[in-house]
């Protein structure tokens, strides 16, 4: 999976909040591929899924998935990250099982490894600081057992949380900012960075 799909992370999450975007909205299929397939071809690659099965899915060869893969990253490189091709992008990254998927029993499975907050913060705070550091982020999760996919459906379960306790006020959101500060800390130093530096 390309390094920079990482980047679209934190929109995934966003997009659990994001009402579904309109078909026209949407970039034009490229080699016969709709942009919601490409989506659901990257959530499966970052989840390990074998590049040879999703092309055998959409028929296409590995030359005309670079084609593909290229024409909807420019889209959303040039798009704006507020937009609906984003929102739907985080949509279909998250529930893959659209167009040429659609149906198949062989889908992503989250295995539950954040149970807790605690388990969320020490991964949000690794990847913040390991980024700070310049260290690529699939080697984060993958020292914490998790693929990109596994770590955006589980993420969304604690941003969830997250913005129900800041619903409820600001003692729980700083008890839960002490949490990820403390494992921010303990990353920072690791890495030889400023300790009082924050993400």
């Amino acid at each position: 999976m390309p390094r920079h799909l990482l980047r679209f992370l934190s929109v995934a999450a966003l997009a659990l909040f994001a009402s579904l975007a309109a078909a026209d909205d949407m970039p034009a299929p490229v080699n016969g591929v709709s942009f919601e397939e490409w989506a659901a071809a990257n959530a499966r690659l970052s989840n390990n899924e074998a590049l040879p099965d999703i092309l055998a899915v959409l028929g296409l060869d590995e030359a005309r998935w670079n084609e593909t893969n290229a024409a909807f990253m420019k889209a959303l490189s040039t798009g704006d990250p507020a937009g609906p091709v984003f929102a739907r992008y985080g949509e279909v990254f998250a529930n893959p099982a659209v167009g040429r998927f659609k149906g198949r029993d062989d889908g992503p499975e989250i295995q539950a490894k954040l149970a807790t907050f605690e388990d969320y913060a020490r991964v949000q705070a690794h990847l913040n600081v390991a980024t700070a550091a310049g260290l690529d982020p699939q080697d984060v999760l993958r020292e914490h057992d998790l693929t990109v996919y596994e770590y955006s459906q589980e993420a969304g379960n604690w941003v969830r949380q997250f913005a129900a306790a800041a619903s409820k006020g600001t003692q729980e959101v700083e008890r839960l900012n002490r949490i990820r500060e403390n494992f921010e800390a303990e990353y920072r130093a690791r890495y030889g960075l400023d300790t009082n530096e924050r993400f």
